[in-house]
This record gives structure tokens, C-alpha cells and sequence, in this order.
């Protein structure tokens, strides 16, 4: 069977579909999307915990996998996809993408990266700095101590910044015990995997479908 298009199927059906699975988790749906890659046409959930305050959404590598394998048997069910894809469910990441207006206030505070389809008052085109509060319909920016607002509609993409905080070095003569080092290489792996990689923009679960 020859690849199907964006358009042989109604992704507002498979969204309506996995609804009451990501419910039953405990889950909300961030973004459901439809692209094909070298290993063929993949179908990405991105989900994150209900009432997280968390900017990588509050769910494990577990929660992944639960969802991805009550997904896949109700997608085998309603038999919405007619070819063979690949199923990847993940939390939206430390690097998440913003999207909305609404996620734009909800991480107020946070550093962010916006892109702009036309330059901003001061020329910029790409904004990095702290998210501050701006009036309906705008994005606010602190750039290097100055604000610099844009309307929503020029922002092409935004993702929040990951920003991995050091620990100050132990004085000489001084050891480290144990929990810290240990919690040091939590957060190398955690730098390692935020920005987008493989393993996990995020935690992820997936597999292969029919």
C-alpha cells in the first residue's frame, strides 16, 4: 500500500478517539501530530499531567508507555489510519514549544526563544529572554534588561529554554557526598535530553502500528 497523505484521514477523529484514553490517565492532549520521517509516517502524541505546574508536564517515561499501548488498541479498533506508521507518545519537553496565548501567560517568568516572521521594534527577529506579561493579543519580552512587545500574530515559533543550574565547586579539601553527585547526573541527563533529542524532547514511549 503506497503512504497515505495529511489528508486520507480526519486527524480531528483520531483526536476524538484518544480523548477518553488520555482521561482515563489522568492526561491532557498538547499536540497530536501527522509526519513522515526516514522510518516512515509516524503519529506523535504529546501529553502532559492535568494541573502540572511543570514545563516538561509532570509525566513519566511509565506514563508514556501506558498511554501509547491503550492508544494503539484503540486506534486498532476504530481502524482510523489505513497504513502501517509509528506511534510515539511524549510530555511536551523542557524545550517545550508555546503555542498559545494562553501557554504564553502560564509560563510568565520563564526564559523562551521567539521567532518572528518580522523584525521587532528594535530589528530583532529572534527574541531570548524572560516572559513577561503583556496586553491581549501581545507577547512581551525582557531582552537584555529592555521589554520588547510584538503581537502574537508575528510569532512563527517559541519554545521555552532550558537552563541547567550549576552547583557551586565544593571548596579544596572538601567532598561531595553521594546525593549530590547523584543528583549532579540527574541533571546531565536531563540537559542531554531536553533540547529535542531522540530519547526524549521529553520521556517517550512508542511503537510500531500494523
Amino acid at each position: 500500500m503506497e503512504p497515505t497523505t495529511r489528508a486520507a484521514f480526519d486527524l480531528g477523529r483520531v483526536r476524538d478517539a484518544v480523548a477518553p484514553v488520555l482521561a482515563s490517565h489522568g492526561v491532557t492532549l498538547v499536540d497530536l501530530e501527522w509526519t513522515t520521517e526516514r522510518a516512515g509516517w509516524t503519529l506523535r502524541i504529546t501529553i502532559e499531567r492535568e494541573g502540572s505546574a511543570d514545563a516538561g508536564g509532570g509525566v513519566t517515561l511509565e506514563d508514556c508507555a501506558d498511554v501509547s499501548r491503550d492508544v494503539s488498541s484503540v486506534l486498532d479498533v476504530e481502524d482510523l489510519i489505513p497504513n502501517h506508521y509509528n506511534l510515539e507518545v511524549s510530555s511536551p519537553g523542557l524545550d517545550r514549544r508555546l503555542r498559545t496565548p494562553a501557554e504564553f501567560v502560564r509560563f510568565l517568568g520563564k526564559t523562551a526563544k521567539v521567532k518572528l516572521s518580522r523584525p521587532a521594534p528594535d530589528g530583532q527577529r529572534l527574541l531570548r529572554g524572560e516572559l513577561l506579561q503583556a496586553p491581549e493579543g501581545q507577547v512581551a519580552v525582557l531582552v537584555d534588561g529592555k521589554r520588547i512587545e510584538v503581537p502574537f500574530s508575528d510569532v512563527v515559533e517559541a519554545r521555552l529554554v532550558f537552563e541547567l543550574t550549576t552547583q557551586p565547586k565544593p571548596k579544596k579539601g572538601q567532598r561531595q557526598g553521594k546525593e549530590t553527585a547523584k543528583e549532579s547526573g540527574q541533571a546531565r541527563r536531563s540537559a542531554e535530553a531536553a533540547p529535542g533529542s531522540a530519547s526524549g524532547r521529553s520521556e517517550r514511549g512508542s511503537e510500531k502500528r500494523k
